[in-house]
């Protein structure tokens, strides 16, 4: 096969698989894409990220809570508004996402100068809707300090350390042992990075 065939060849191999992809789909490679539904797990805790239709902040933004608890929970990962010709594509370090909670139709979402309840660092909620998001729900993903990853693969895949960073703050996604009640551990924006922003997409 000359070349110029296995140019063609190639691009038609991924045209064939941006159509054969579902949207809300689980990451078959174990590769994540733009369009994959993921569970996200806090590395200290063990817990995962979590949300819930209607349970929400009673002072701060009055947005709903996001937490983690033992409970996995499904996030759609979504690529920025205005970039949706992007779905089935895969996700590496420093591209920019949305999260989308499943089960209650709201993205991740974080925002300047509004309080979490427990420690006062910056508050995450989930807010919005599938068609109604803002800037305010952009993240980005990012390589763990001092890991050794493979330095020819930069791609996200599932059970690696990650970090992901509020893009219009540049906070962190943190949790710790403090509790907002229930067995549900605060979540929030931090500023720096150290062990309480580690996460994994299993």
């Amino acid at each position: 096969m000359s070349d110029c065939e296995e140019e063609v060849y190639e691009e038609q191999q991924e045209e064939q698989q941006e159509n054969d992809f579902e949207k809300g789909s689980r990451p078959e490679d174990g590769t994540v894409h733009y369009g994959n539904v993921i569970y996200l797990k806090h590395d200290a805790t063990e817990k995962f990220l979590n949300s819930e239709d209607g349970d929400n902040y009673e002072e701060g933004s009055g947005q709903q809570k996001v937490y983690t608890c033992d409970d996995e929970s499904e996030w759609l990962v979504l690529p920025i508004a205005g970039q949706e010709d992007q779905m089935s594509y895969q996700v590496g370090f420093d591209d920019q996402f949305r999260l989308l909670h499943v089960a209650s139709g709201r993205y991740l979402h974080s925002h300047p100068d509004i309080a979490s309840p427990v420690t006062g660092q910056q508050e995450v909620t989930a807010f919005g809707s599938e068609e109604e998001s803002d800037e305010n729900d952009t993240w980005q993903l990012q390589a763990f300090p001092d890991h050794e990853y493979d330095p020819e693969d930069y791609l996200w895949h599932l059970e690696i350390p990650i970090v992901i960073r509020h893009v219009m703050t540049g906070q962190t996604l943190h949790s710790h042992e403090e509790e907002l009640g229930d067995d549900h551990f605060e979540v929030t924006g931090y500023v720096g990075t150290d062990d309480n922003d580690k996460w994994q997409a299993v």
